[in-house]
């Protein structure tokens, strides 16, 4: 992009304001060296890994890049041999662990951040080397004593030696031999020596070695001769010392230099990815939105704002590059002209740098490969150059390179000079730039170019209103009709008088008066045509809104629809496998009563020989069943169930997939109450209590429930099979144990009712006189569910609420019937 444009479409300060948003100086460097991409297909990923980082920071909040610096230099300083500083070797090991750390964060999100998780693979892992600096340098970049075995040791030897210097100097200064020689009981250090402050005329007196005195003379420092030769081990120590860790460092960085490639590409990766989120950052504070890219030249921006105007700032809607390729904007000075060309062309540039725009969502932008702006008066007196010189240099620059693929901003082209030559010439260089494809928008005040856009198809009238009420600018921007400069109005309003008005006004000429009414009529027309407009596209997005907020619960619903199905397939197999539960124990009991039967049998069969032998001949004869053929009809009768019972899973699990053609509804005199019929709109059978009525509706028993429904969502359906029932000739307790109460809580209603069932005919058999049934409280659901059954249950005498120390209305307490000892079960 051409530097001039950047700089007068105010590029840097976009710059600046993103740069604050970066984490780290790597960031902030690479922000201020933005530019913008001249290919579409760069700039649709750079606006989609906005939008992607975007996304991320609302999802799992800010990127954890803290800690990341740059320490290019030192890399390469590194992969040289040298040696580093403490503080780099730190910075380094904090780089390293921002890179491990960022890349787990983008792999956490890999599946709905593809672009950023491309990068990655390109933040390496250092743990070892992290390790290691932390292991031998603390957060003050001080090397510890962990760096290394003999380093530990001679800072031990240090120590000690400190401790022998301090208990001799202590000494000393607390001796009543040299306390009138001290000039303060003290320690101190001077030149690396321990010393203590002596009076200076005392010096003679002490003995030790002086190493320095005061600014006043007053006080010499000396050490005493008791730990010279101490304070001398001591300086060998330290020199020892630096030499070790020296030897570490060297150690540390040679590590540092054999990974110093993989750690430069991870601290480029941080650097590219801290410019990423700082776009979204910025896209976040400025509260924007990602553009659409047009591949037809089509620039369309809706409630455009110019990103560094601060207050109340009036939204423009422009276009350029469908119906015309030039658009001239006229209007009153300080109407907004300029500053519709530096929004257009600064959100152009911004979009291209993949920021996101102030601008309405459907906002639409080219990708330019050039954009060229001449806005503002650059008067050089350096290089002798006019207004209309330095304009006409830039113009000359434009024409030189502009093409089909260029963006070009000219403001108050033509100015400067004659109006009838400026005109022409402005005519002129508009037509060239459109012939080459360019799109382009100029600012004007010349009438010649007003009545040139009406000529020209390829070219468009636009103007900023003027209240002429209030003979204020509004700001806004409409495409399709010129605006008037509002000379007479403005110069009205500031005091001129209406005589001068006046003859001003037949100065211009009838042609010429008449003229500005026309278009003063057009503007007025082209207002209420843009209001209209606006409200039209308001509500056409009110509606898209609407589509897409009905699509998005439709998608909940179908969501909630499958996850429902899932739920009554899976019940419905937890209650046929509970079904298949009680046929076992029916037919164990089925066992159990054929071979009683088998007794009986035998039995009767002892008793018909004794009756023959003592009865007479014409005796009639007792037919017993055989046991067998009763337990094998009770079991073929049982495994019919125990098939249906399948059949019905396999229909909710795998419903089939054509449609059979469905059966015509019955006549309604077919409908008498007691007839079985399917219900196509639960898929249950049920049988009819009451004939069709005036509305043709049907009363319908399905399970617990009854329904009306239509006659049409009838078909006729067989009966279900026959009840199987047992009882036996007298009471004799049930073979398992059977608690006393009954646990329902959590369950469904339909799952409850057939548990209960299955507890109290267990209950009977096994003689309980009461038992507890634990439905918890809830919404009432399943305790209704249950009472409703216990009153019309034939084994259920009575019931009422336990007592609210043992459990109140979640608890209901059944007194069973006597004598009662009946098993039955119905599919």
């Amino acid at each position: 992009m051409d530097e001039r444009t950047l700089r007068v479409l105010e590029y840097d300060a976009i710059r600046h304001r993103l740069a604050a948003q970066a984490a780290c100086g790597l960031g902030k460097e690479a922000a201020l060296r933005l530019t913008p991409a001249a290919t579409r297909a760069e700039v649709a990923r750079l606006l989609d890994e906005t939008q992607e980082a975007r996304d991320l920071l609302a999802e799992a909040g800010r990127p954890p890049l803290g800690g990341a610096a740059d320490v290019r230099a030192q890399l390469y300083s590194a992969a040289r041999g040298g040696t580093l500083h403490p503080r780099d070797l730190l910075d380094i090991a904090n780089t390293a662990h921002a890179s491990r750390r960022m890349r787990a964060f983008l792999q956490q999100a890999a599946e709905r951040m593809p672009l950023l998780a491309e990068r990655a693979p390109r933040l390496g892992v250092f743990r070892e080397i992290e390790d290691l600096i932390a292991r031998a340098i603390d957060h003050r970049g001080e090397v510890l004593d962990t760096a290394g075995d003999e380093l530990r040791a001679i800072r031990q030897r240090m120590r000690r030696l400190q401790e022998v210097i301090a208990r001799r100097l202590q000494a000393v200064i607390h001796s009543a031999n040299y306390a009138r020689l001290l000039q303060e009981p003290i320690i101190t250090v001077r030149n690396g020596r321990y010393c203590v402050p002596v009076r200076s005329e005392f010096k003679g007196e002490f003995r030790g070695i002086v190493h320095d005195s005061s600014a006043s003379g007053a006080t010499v420092f000396m050490e005493p001769f008791a730990v010279v030769q101490v304070n001398n081990e001591l300086r060998e120590a330290q020199a020892a010392e630096e030499h070790e860790v020296a030897r570490v460092l060297a150690r540390l960085s040679a590590r540092v230099g054999e990974e110093a490639e993989a750690i430069l590409q991870s601290v480029e990766a941080l650097a590219e990815l801290d410019l990423i989120f700082a776009r979204a950052g910025l896209a976040e504070e400025m509260k924007v939105v990602r553009p659409d890219l047009d591949r037809t030249g089509r620039l369309e921006l809706f409630e455009a704002r110019h990103p560094l105007l601060e207050g109340r700032v009036v939204p423009i809607d422009v276009r350029v590059g469908d119906e015309f390729r030039a658009l001239i904007i006229t209007g009153p000075n300080t109407g907004g002209k300029t500053v519709t060309l530096k929004t257009v062309g600064l959100l152009t540039l911004m979009a291209q740098s993949g920021l996101h725009i102030p601008a309405s969502p459907g906002s639409r932008l080219p990708v330019f490969g050039r954009v060229f702006a001449d806005i503002g008066d650059e008067q050089s007196i350096q290089q002798n150059l006019s207004t209309f010189s330095s304009h006409m240099t830039q113009v000359v620059n434009v024409l030189r390179h502009a093409d089909g693929d260029s963006l070009v901003l000219l403001d108050e082209i033509g100015a400067g000079t004659d109006p009838a030559e400026g005109a022409a010439l402005a005519k002129a260089i508009i037509m060239e730039l459109v012939g080459r494809g360019a799109r382009v928008l100029a600012t004007t005040h010349y009438g010649e170019l007003k009545v040139f856009a009406y000529a020209q198809p390829e070219v468009e009238n636009a103007s900023v209103l003027f209240d002429p009420v209030t003979l204020e600018p509004t700001y806004e921007v409409r495409i399709g009709a010129p605006g008037s400069s509002n000379a007479f109005a403005i110069a009205s309003r500031l005091g001129l008088s209406a005589e001068l008005l006046r003859q001003a006004a037949e100065m211009m000429g009838e042609s010429q008066v008449r003229l500005y009414e026309v278009i003063e009529r057009a503007e007025r027309d082209q207002r209420d045509l843009s209001e209209e407009r606006r409200q039209t596209a308001r509500a056409r997005m009110d509606l898209e809104k609407t589509k897409a907020e009905y699509e998005r619960m439709l998608a909940d619903l179908r969501a909630e629809r499958k996850q429902r199905l899932r739920e009554a397939r899976e019940e419905a197999r937890r209650i046929v496998s509970r079904a298949k539960q009680r046929t076992e124990e029916l037919l164990n009991l089925l066992r159990r009563s054929v071979q009683e039967a088998r007794e009986a049998k035998d039995a009767i069969a002892r008793e018909a020989e004794l009756i023959a032998r003592y009865a007479p001949a014409e005796a009639e004869t007792v037919e017993v069943p055989e046991p067998a053929e009763v337990g094998r009809a009770a079991r073929e009768e049982l495994e019919g169930i125990s098939e249906e019972a399948n059949e019905a899973t396999e229909e909710v699990a795998e419903p089939p997939e054509p449609a059979p053609a469905a059966p015509a509804p019955p006549a309604a005199e077919e409908l008498s109450p007691g007839a079985w019929v399917m219900v196509r709109s639960v898929n249950q059978r049920g049988t009819v209590l009451s004939p069709p009525d005036e509305r043709d509706e049907v009363e319908v028993q399905v399970g617990i429930l009854k329904i009306r429904v239509a006659r049409a969502e009838l078909a006729p359906a067989e009966e279900p099979a026959v009840t199987v029932s047992w009882a036996p000739p007298e009471q004799r307790p049930y073979g398992g144990h059977v608690p006393g109460e009954l646990h329902l809580r959590g369950m469904r209603v339909d799952a409850a009712l057939y548990e209960l069932d299955r507890y109290l005919d267990q209950a009977a058999l096994a003689h309980h006189a009461r038992v507890r049934i634990v439905h918890g409280k809830g919404l009432g659901k399943v305790r209704a569910a249950v009472h409703e059954r216990l009153r019309e249950h034939p084994l259920v005498e009575s019931f009422r609420l336990a007592e609210p120390e043992h459990g109140g209305s979640g608890v209901t307490v059944v007194e069973m019937r006597e004598g009662e000892g009946a098993v039955s079960y119905t599919h």
